[in-house]
């Protein structure tokens, strides 16, 4: 549930109960603009504001299931980032494997033992707009310190 959404099952409950913004804003204490800007989906408000008002109109909103579906889309936005960080990596350790005429498993091994796939994860954000030569240099001098 949104802001938008939020802010209309409020208006609705208040035009249900035949109340006015100036009553309804008095009561809980907050400006008519205010209620306003909360029943258009605008605004910044506080939580604690926020329950004044559903306490005044008697309004239960169940929040457990907008938390479950925060959490499915924070899962979702993790796999891809997942995705891309693992593509990274896999692309890291063929070029790094080509260059030296080794095998892709025998580099991961190495690369796995001394925790630079770790920090290839790790680093991700910072190393994936990096060149295939620097990478492969950064590998080099893991490798070399062990």
């Amino acid at each position: 549930m949104n802001k938008i959404e939020i802010g209309k099952i409020i208006k609705s409950k208040r035009l249900q109960k035949n109340l006015r913004m100036d009553d309804v804003a008095r009561e809980v204490g907050i400006t008519r603009v205010t209620l306003c800007s909360i029943e258009n989906g605008k605004g910044n408000y506080s939580i604690d504001v926020l329950f004044k008002i559903l306490n005044y109109l008697n309004i239960s909103i169940n929040f457990e299931e907008q938390a479950k579906e925060t959490r499915r889309r924070a899962t979702r936005v993790n796999s891809v980032l997942d995705k891309k960080i693992n593509r990274f990596i896999v692309m890291c350790v063929e070029q790094y494997a080509y260059s030296v005429n080794q095998s892709s498993s025998s580099v991961y091994s190495k690369l796995n033992e001394i925790g630079v796939i770790k920090e290839l994860k790790d680093d991700y954000e910072d190393m994936h707009g990096m060149s295939t030569y620097s990478l492969n240099e950064y590998i080099d001098k893991r490798l070399s310190r062990g």
